[in-house]
């Protein structure tokens, strides 16, 4: 056996240069993104795309059914698809990411391009189409494109049919353009009564179909009746108050002497008559006969102020909180709500419980 290991040392030498002979050019070949084999298409997953929505070229090729067996256009050795190659002939969207302006700034993950644009789908399939599915627009703008992918005509939306000046920020936002076309007179209608800031009411789901005035502020009583514009101003429908005091002004015969809190007294179905419906401090002052006569015993000046001090001197509150934690003798309220006494929870300490 002495004799021949020799010759087994020179043969595993050699099977070992022969196989680098093998493996490197194939290595090489699988690095290059199948270079050696882009005309035979062994290594194409699909077609690529002929589609050319804005028909211009782009360093000199329409579609990239144009270049689609030369895959180094687009595959990178090892890293595959780079954005760095998509953005040779795509140089506007290296601007934006750039500059942090238009759509692809505002995006996250625009260094992947396949995420969004998925090619070799087939000749006939448009990639930014496919973005447009793509994009979670329901969470990057607040609103779906569940309704929006296709045009009255038939035809398939992309962004810039609703996204007008080739920019994406809500302003630029153009919905009149093809609901007018769609339904002139019913869109100029809407106009007229609502506005035309059209995301203040709608989501793309669309939530107005189910919209109910009542569940956010009830239209009974005298406002039954009115006009939209009477309560939303210029056509905001948005963050609108429901407060009284939005929409009518105090009248004189209030004089400052009642406050803004209209509820109090009045209901929805009209002004007059008013009554008293919200006191938590009992009028009789717990059954205290004679010591509340009229409301000025207690409302000085204003009905939206009150004292204690008129009929309770400091010396008095004193002697009646003697060996008590009080803060303040004057802030009544905070002990007494209701001015009934039997109801005052004080502890042991001499601090109001709760």
């Amino acid at each position: 056996m002495k004799l021949f290991s020799p010759i087994f040392s020179n043969l595993t030498q050699i099977n070992r240069k022969y196989r680098l002979l093998i493996w490197l050019p194939t290595l090489a070949i699988l690095m290059s993104g199948g270079y050696g084999f882009k005309h035979s298409g062994y290594l194409s997953p699909g077609p690529t795309s002929s589609a050319h929505p804005k028909n211009q070229p782009l360093q000199g090729y329409v579609s990239h059914a144009d270049f689609q067996m030369e895959c180094g256009h687009c595959h990178a050795p090892i890293h595959c698809v780079t954005d760095d190659r998509c953005q040779d002939c795509h140089m506007d969207i290296a601007r934006q990411r750039a500059e942090a302006d238009g759509l692809h700034s505002l995006l996250p993950g625009t260094d992947k391009c396949q995420t969004c644009h998925t090619e070799h789908l087939g000749t006939d399939e448009s990639i930014s189409h496919v973005a447009f599915k793509n994009i979670d627009h329901m969470k990057l703008a607040g609103f779906s494109l569940k309704n929006h992918t296709k045009k009255f005509d038939g035809s398939d939306m992309d962004c810039q049919s609703c996204h007008a000046q080739g920019r994406y920020a809500s302003e630029t936002l153009d919905c009149l353009t093809c609901h007018m076309q769609a339904d002139h007179d019913g869109m100029a209608a809407r106009v007229e009564k609502f506005g035309s800031a059209c995301l203040d009411c709608h989501d793309g789901v669309d939530r107005m179909d189910n919209f109910d005035h009542n569940d956010i502020f009830a239209l009974d009583g005298g406002h039954a009746d009115l006009d939209c514009a009477e309560c939303h101003a210029d056509y905001q429908f948005l963050q609108t108050t429901s407060d009284c005091k939005s929409c009518h002004e105090e009248p004189e015969l209030h004089a400052g002497l009642f406050g803004l809190d209209c509820a109090r007294c009045h209901t929805n179905d009209a002004w007059a008559p008013a009554q008293l419906m919200q006191h938590t401090f009992l009028l009789d002052h717990g059954l205290a006969v004679g010591e509340v006569s009229t409301c000025e015993s207690c409302h000085v000046g204003s009905y939206v102020e009150y004292t204690c001090a008129s009929c309770h001197t400091d010396d008095e509150m004193i002697a009646a909180h003697a060996g008590q934690v009080i803060e303040n003798l004057n802030d009544c309220i905070s002990c007494h709500p209701t001015g009934v006494n039997v109801n005052d929870e004080i502890d042991a300490t001499g601090t109001k419980d709760g």
